[in-house]
């Protein structure tokens, strides 16, 4: 007996079948085809009726790559907009927010730089839209640090988002004060937006759980809106 025979003979659980055979081969075969091509929303519950329905932070479902662009960017401008009216009119702050995007606070801030850079003389307008941007973008992360080392429970995106909301008010202010151009009408109207903008951070960054440390988180808040609202007045 040959080696290559033995082999055959101790291996009980070895067949040799005919590629003729058609008939054994599609009893015995198991069907491999995957749902790779199956269609969203049909087919019995499983893992893919589980992930087609799962959502997103910004609660975008998992299969919006097969809607209109036009769609994706009603339903952001939609969001953007009801979480500025949370702000400037605060009603309902225990649950504002809390599903956080990064598109409204970049959209205040370069109206913010853009208007004050308008405000600026010709040869400075460069340096104070940066100086803007910049302010707003390194102030609100280190207002979130801070948040954070105090023992603050909220996210760091989260943070970032509802202090860029509430420059809102800020950015209406230095539209008025590009109207305007007037310093009767400019300090009243930055200083309720520096109050509004204030208070709506203050009131939507409560469920941190600061306990005791929360005049440490708040002075930070108030140093970083008035800052905008100095370089509002000076503009």
């Amino acid at each position: 007996m040959s080696r290559q025979e033995q082999f055959v003979d101790e291996d009980d659980g070895f067949e040799i079948e005919s590629p003729f055979d058609s008939g054994a081969a599609a009893t015995k075969r198991p069907d491999l085809s995957g749902s790779i091509g199956g269609r969203i929303g049909s087919g019995p519950a499983g893992p893919q009726a589980a992930y087609t329905s799962n959502t997103l932070p910004g609660g975008y479902h998992t299969n919006t790559l097969d809607e209109p662009i036009l769609t994706t960017i009603g339903r952001d401008f939609g969001k953007v907009g009801r979480k500025t009216v949370q702000v400037l009119y605060p009603k309902g702050r225990d649950n504002a927010l809390q599903e956080w995007d990064l598109w409204g606070p970049l959209f205040f801030c370069l109206s913010l730089a853009i208007i004050m850079s308008f405000l600026a003389p010709d040869q400075q307008a460069s340096a104070v839209f940066t100086g803007v941007f910049a302010l707003v973008c390194i102030g609100s992360c280190v207002v979130t640090f801070n948040c954070k080392l105090l023992g603050g429970h909220v996210s760091f995106f989260q943070s970032v988002c509802t202090l860029g909301y509430c420059i809102s008010p800020m950015a209406i202010a230095s539209l008025i004060t590009l109207l305007a151009h007037r310093i009767i009408v400019t300090l009243p109207v930055v200083a309720v937006a520096v109050g509004w903008s204030i208070s709506a951070a203050v009131g939507f960054l409560a469920g941190a759980q600061l306990a005791n440390r929360r005049l440490l988180a708040v002075y930070p808040i108030c140093l970083f809106y008035i800052c905008i609202g100095w370089i509002i007045i000076i503009s």
